[in-house]
């Protein structure tokens, strides 16, 4: 009797199949890493949407920087690394909700603060293994989150100092001087929590160094110090301490944070549908039908669509606007950078009118729209935008909380009929969810 075994193909093999044309590939590489980068994402952002919108962009900007050329090192550190900037970017850009006030896909309060290793049926244990996980939790969210993903790469992920320095860009030797004064800190900062927690009523030196503090409100630099230079000096801190396992030991031992599988599935459909543009192009036999594919989805997973009615008379709309146009400032916030791609007679609408390429947040662009009337129709799914008299119709597909015509909201109230008056000067405003 013969047992095979399937060995499963590398990060490298992976890459190499995608870029020799196999979309499985990269389907895997998905597979493979989703839960670890939602996880990682979670944890740095304190917001379950952001991290489906951070675990999404990041598959879409790596599908996107692959089909130029292979990455340069490992591929998990590489994907982290693409995580880790896009959730700090999204961090500086708006507010998160914090981690206590998350809930589950299933409406459940949501504890990311959970030791993998279970107490059994042992209630005391039990509580008593929650509240050391969320005091190593307390404690790592005390850093700030550029510390944070840093320690949180190597430390859950498993990501050598050599894998960081290679994919941040960094020497070797500050990454281990880095990571060495994080954990450093992380313990100093454990030890407080665990001491002010369970070791103030055995040592009335500890407890005279606390009074007054409320933690982990009030866990300084210089308090965990303090606390430090007391446990190293005092044994009756250092046998209460020793009761417990260090940070390093118990940050890995937290339960992964995972997508539900309905949002795991949808992700993985978003990644597929970003891939069939690039490998199966469509082919469509009508003027409307090829309009319709001026742009696809972004490599960031929003999609912007535009469409011309009538290619025939594209030409004429790209004359008239010459004529007169209004310009018409357009911006987005709480969005991800909107990539627009153009085809066909798509390109000599977007130059005649000022659209970019690229739309960043908050970074306006102007717009030149010809004279007439802006008919526009707003949903919280989508924005459709017409110009009477002129073919060109452009439908924007991203999910949005306020849409803003000089200030007025556009967001659910039908059709409107807007002025493009000559000499007059709008502004439009894309709020994302």
């Amino acid at each position: 009797m013969t047992t095979e075994i399937a060995l499963a193909p590398t990060d490298d093999e992976l890459v190499y199949r995608f870029s020799h044309g196999d979309d499985n590939a990269f389907v895997t590489l998905y597979e493979r890493y989703v839960d670890r980068i939602y996880d990682f994402t979670a944890r740095l952002l304190g917001d379950r949407e952001a991290a489906a919108d951070a675990t999404q962009e990041t598959f879409l900007k790596a599908l996107t920087a692959l089909r130029e050329r292979p990455p340069q090192g490992g591929v998990r550190p590489w994907l982290f690394t693409i995580a880790r900037n896009v959730a700090i970017d999204q961090l500086r850009r708006r507010r998160t909700t914090p981690l206590s006030a998350l809930r589950t896909p299933e409406g459940d309060e949501w504890q990311p603060a959970q030791l993998s290793s279970g107490a059994g049926d042992d209630p005391e244990a039990a509580a008593s293994q929650a509240e050391l996980a969320a005091l190593v939790w307390q404690a790592a969210r005390g850093l700030n989150p550029a510390d944070y993903a840093l320690l949180d790469l190597s430390v859950r992920q498993g990501l050598s100092p050599e894998e960081i320095a290679q994919a941040t860009g960094a020497s070797r030797g500050s990454i281990h001087t880095r990571l060495s004064r994080l954990r450093d800190a992380l313990e100093e900062s454990l030890t407080t929590l665990i001491l002010a927690k369970r070791g103030r009523a055995d040592c009335p030196a500890l407890a005279s160094l606390l009074a007054g503090y409320t933690l982990p409100a009030d866990l300084t630099p210089a308090l965990r110090r303090a606390v430090a230079r007391h446990a190293n000096q005092c044994e009756v801190c250092q046998r209460n301490r020793r009761r417990y396992a260090t940070a390093v030991e118990l940050l890995p031992a937290l339960v992964p944070i995972v997508p539900s599988p309905a949002l795991r599935e949808t992700l993985r459909e978003r990644v597929t549908q970003a891939m069939r543009p690039a490998t199966a192009p469509a082919t469509p036999s009508s003027a409307p039908s090829r309009a319709g594919h001026w742009l696809t989805s972004t490599a960031l997973g929003k999609v912007v669509i535009g469409t011309v009615a009538l290619v025939a008379l594209t030409a004429l709309g790209v004359a008239g606007a010459l004529w007169g146009t209004v310009d018409v400032s357009l911006q987005t916030a709480n969005c991800p950078p909107l990539e627009l791609r153009f085809g066909g007679a798509g390109d000599l609408v977007a130059r005649a009118t000022g659209l970019p390429t690229v739309l960043e947040p908050g970074q306006p662009v102007h717009w030149h729209l010809p004279l007439g009337t802006l008919r526009t129709t707003v949903t919280p799914a989508a924005a459709d935008l017409a110009i009477d008299g002129v073919p060109v119709q452009i439908r924007i597909d991203v999910d949005l909380a306020q849409v803003l015509w000089d200030g007025q909201e556009l967001l659910g109230q039908g059709t409107r009929h807007l002025p493009l008056a000559r000499g007059s000067t709008h502004t439009l405003t894309l709020v994302c969810r």
